[in-house]
């Protein structure tokens, strides 16, 4: 029998079971046949078609080792089959999850290989898995083949994911998505492999299992030396002062039981300038990641970029990677963690310490530690609190191993964040605290002869240099408050102790609610300041409130209207005020020293949150009709909202018949009072909330429905307005998320709308849009009920209702142009799904809606007696401030 004969026999025998078998018998026949003739190229061809076999079966790797075969029977031609034995090897191994044996023929095909193809080949296929796992929302395999893309490769050169990701940045990513799964489960073992796997791809050290305690848990195990300084106590809630009627905050109101102050010392322990995070032998040391609201809070020590350390937290225990080039401290005292350059944070976390250090019972001849990133104005502040002369010691970022370190605690409850889905939590800060930093601190400037005598002055604080939360018609409300005895002042261009001295000379401040305001805590008793802030209501108003009002000043804040930018944090987004309200603040402020008249309105956490009626109850109709009034008496029995539509009052009322009942209309969930285009928003949005969304967002809004009717062309200006929501807001910021940030920016950056025939000119950006966000054949039932459930939730439907009747009369490319920001948004959301949460855009783009409804209401027809000033609603009175 031939050679190529027996080839045949065995070809036809091969089978799961046998492969690896027959294969050996094949390559003992293959050495004895002639490799130039046409014995040689058949016995290639059969193999070819048995490869090719097998690899349908998922046999990858007999597959790769019957292209070898095929490599050693024609030498000309062997780098062909060499690299198809590569990907089919390759394929083999992460599809079985051998991650480690892929791991060192990745790293044996780079360092034997010489055809460029093969590594490019590997890197490809790689990839080409990874992204497939990334789109089935398997994080950990999809981790697996980056990684070794990266290996590879030997590195990020020349080479990026299908969404257009560094490798690097992607093993990262994931890596802390699977950290975070593990320790939640407790799986800890598992961590620490996954790290080792991957920590050189992110430059990292060896991470170790720590437990997680409180320093007075750690001293009273006999780790620390501790004393206390002020004894735990309880503190009023501060009383908020808005100068329209108060909205329904959205944050939660912070605790009022303070804890007590100390003052620890613990000797032989690791620390890590820019984070909080203390190694004391197997103990991590860290107040907040063992508070009793732990659950609740995402810690972000150990993430931030310019941070030496990474670390992951548990419930009880914690990954913490501990990099072995420490530099050794003989002893310092704690100034220095995360957030330690912010100015806000500066003040409210680390401030207060120096109140420990200066105790009697705190040793001398201890330097203050600091970050070496810090501004010149927080060390000056240390030294302006410190009563011992200490010197003060810049910490380079590198662990450092001290022989004793000093530690006193924040002065309240104060974490970075919160999970998501959770409300953010509004600290309250004790008087008690910030009051005798004040006091020093002025003292300190009376000696130094930096105090003037003046009370009168009036201020307002300029925001121009800072991008982030931003005043953007900054300039404007300067000339309007110039003629007033305003002047101008720049925190950036001040030294610490001239801003002291300027606020302590104010009489009456006007600034934006951001680190400058801070300054307010020197203001004199009695000194009114007026927060400008952005339409926000989750913002730390309480925060703010306490912190100021512990010198005796007193804060009232106006909100003005946000400009959304997808992306950005809501804390920061900028925003503008309207003059005439600030200068009308300004004049009730006055009125308020002058006849003790309160300004604004007043909101107390023991309160239910008033909602805001109109002028004296009444609300415009359309042209030429009578206003519409709100029932009072009827307004003070609607506490909450039903699914409509409902047969009767006794039934319960959705928001539409709430508004017919507030304006004594029949029951109906279409009163005639309200805009029809406002009408079909509120509609879909209130029914598609949960109760407590549903009481909280909607609720506030009903009776300002009322008498918003208008005439064609204002409810054109409303659904454009809506339209523009759409494809400016929605659409971007689930590209953000995605990390399509060049596409959300050509969305975000185009003209708004005024009209929805207007679409026309975005129907290309929106089709490539479209193109770009698509998942590769992803159809959108094949997304994924999440997903869907995100990108199409109770605020997007509430918008296509609002739309979709406008955009079909407008004809078919309009209509498709809205059809594709809405699939654009969810295969954004299907590309993010997995890799990030989708909650918080969820949440930003509901307090995106809720600002644009209230861009809706505040649209008015021209004013019929011809004045000149915007169609905006009045401001509320301040005898409508009804509670529910």
């Amino acid at each position: 029998m031939r050679p190529t004969e027996t080839f045949i026999a065995l070809i036809r025998t091969v089978t799961a079971d046998n492969a690896s078998d027959m294969v050996e018998r094949m390559r003992a026949l293959a050495a004895l046949a002639d490799r130039t003739g046409a014995e040689s190229a058949a016995m290639r061809r059969h193999l070819e078609a048995l490869a090719f076999r097998l690899e349908g079966n998922d046999h990858l790797g007999t597959a790769a080792d019957i292209y070898d075969l095929i490599g050693s029977l024609v030498p000309d031609n062997r780098e062909r089959w060499t690299r198809a034995a590569a990907i089919a090897r390759l394929r083999d191994l992460c599809g079985r999850g051998r991650f480690d044996e892929a791991s060192a023929y990745a790293a044996r095909l780079r360092a034997e290989s010489e055809v460029p193809a093969l590594i490019q080949d590997g890197v490809t296929t790689l990839l080409r898995l990874g992204w497939a796992h990334e789109c089935r929302n398997e994080p950990g395999p999809c981790l697996q083949c980056y990684r070794l893309a990266y290996e590879l490769n030997g590195g990020d050169a020349g080479v990026t994911t299908e969404d257009g990701d560094r490798l690097s940045s992607k093993v990262k990513n994931l890596r802390r998505l699977r950290l975070d799964a593990l320790l939640e489960a407790g799986r800890f073992d598992e961590a620490i492999v996954l790290h080792a796997q991957t920590r050189h791809v992110t430059g990292s050290g060896p991470l170790s299992v720590y437990d997680m305690v409180s320093v007075k848990a750690l001293a009273a195990a006999g780790g620390a030396r501790y004393t206390e300084i002020r004894p735990a106590r309880r503190i009023a809630a501060p009383e908020l002062r808005f100068w329209e009627p108060p909205p329904t905050l959205r944050s939660e109101a912070g605790g009022l039981d303070m804890p007590a102050q100390y003052l620890a010392f613990l000797d032989g322990c690791r620390a890590f300038p820019r984070s909080n995070v203390v190694v004391a032998g197997d103990k991590l040391v860290y107040d907040l990641a063992v508070h009793p609201r732990r659950r609740d809070v995402l810690l972000q020590d150990g993430l931030n970029p310019d941070q030496i350390m990474t670390a992951a937290f548990g419930a009880t225990r914690a990954l913490v990677e501990v990099p072995e080039d420490a530099h050794a401290v003989e002893a310092g005292l704690m100034m220095f963690g995360l957030q330690s350059r912010n100015y806000g944070h500066w003040f409210c976390e680390f401030v207060p310490r120096m109140l420990a250090y200066n105790d009697p019972r705190c040793p001398d001849g201890i330097p203050l530690c600091i970050d070496d990133h810090m501004p010149d104005s927080h060390e000056e502040i240390l030294r302006l609190l410190d009563t011992r002369e200490r010197s003060v010691l810049k910490l380079p970022p590198k662990p450092v191993e001290f022989g004793l370190l000093g530690m006193a605690p924040v002065p309240a409850f104060f974490p970075f964040d919160m999970k998501p889905g959770l409300p953010f939590y509004d600290t309250v800060w004790p008087a008690y605290i910030f009051a005798a930093v004040r006091e020093r601190i002025l003292e300190r400037a009376r000696e130094r002869g930096i105090l003037s005598d003046r009370t009168d002055r009036r201020l307002f604080i300029s925001r121009k240099a800072f991008t982030q939360r931003a005043l953007l018609n900054e300039a404007e409300i300067a000339e309007s408050l110039r003629p007033l005895g305003f002047e101008v002042i720049y925190p950036e261009t001040m030294s610490f102790l001239e801003q002291v001295d300027a606020f302590h000379s104010a009489a009456l401040v006007v600034g934006s609610s951001s680190s400058a305001l801070s300054n307010a805590l020197f203001c004199r008793p009695g000194c009114r300041i007026l927060g400008l802030i952005h339409e926000e209501l989750a913002f730390n108003f309480r925060g703010y409130t306490s912190y100021i009002e512990a010198g005796g000043a007193r804060i009232l804040f106006l909100r003005g209207r946000t400009l959304h930018r997808p992306g950005v944090h809501a804390f920061h987004v900028s925003y503008t005020v309207d003059p005439r309200k600030v200068v009308a603040a300004v004049a009730a402020l006055e009125n308020e020293v002058a006849s003790g008249t309160p300004a604004g309105f007043t909101l107390s956490d023991a309160d239910s949150p008033p909602i805001r009626v109109p002028d004296d109850d009444a609300l415009r109709s359309p042209a030429g009709a009578e206003p519409v009034r709100v029932d009072s008496e009827r307004l003070a029995h609607l506490t909450t909202l039903a699914v409509g539509p409902n047969a009767g009052p006794n039934q319960g009322l959705c928001a539409l018949e709430a508004v017919a009942y507030l304006a004594g209309e029949p029951h109906s969930d279409q009163p005639a009072c309200v805009s029809p285009s406002i009408a079909a928003f509120i509609r879909a949005w209130s029914d598609g909330l949960p109760q407590a969304e549903r009481d909280g967002l909607i609720l506030p809004l009903v009776p300002r429905l009322v008498g918003t009717n208008g005439s064609e062309a204002l409810e054109r200006r409303r659904i454009a307005l809506v339209a523009d929501w759409l494809v400016r807001s929605h659409v971007p910021a689930w590209f953000r998320l995605a990390k399509l940030n060049v596409e959300a920016d050509e969305l975000a950056d185009q003209a708004e709308l005024t009209d929805v025939a207007d679409l026309a000119s975005l129907c290309d950006h929106l089709k490539r849009a479209r193109k770009r966000a698509a998942v590769a054949n992803l159809t959108l039932r094949q997304t994924g009920s999440a997903v869907r459930a995100a990108a199409w939730d109770a605020t997007q439907q509430a918008a296509w209702i609002t739309v979709r009747d406008a955009l079909e009369e407008a004809g078919p490319p309009i209509l498709a142009a809205g059809w594709d920001a809405a699939y654009a948004a969810a295969y954004a959301a299907t590309r993010a799904y997995g890799k990030a949460p989708l909650e918080p855009t969820q949440r930003m783009l509901q307090q995106s809606a809720l600002a644009l409804v209230e861009r809706l209401i505040d649209a008015r027809d021209p004013d019929p007696a011809g004045s000149d000033a915007p169609a905006v609603p009045a401001p509320a009175h301040p005898g409508a401030e009804l509670r529910p």
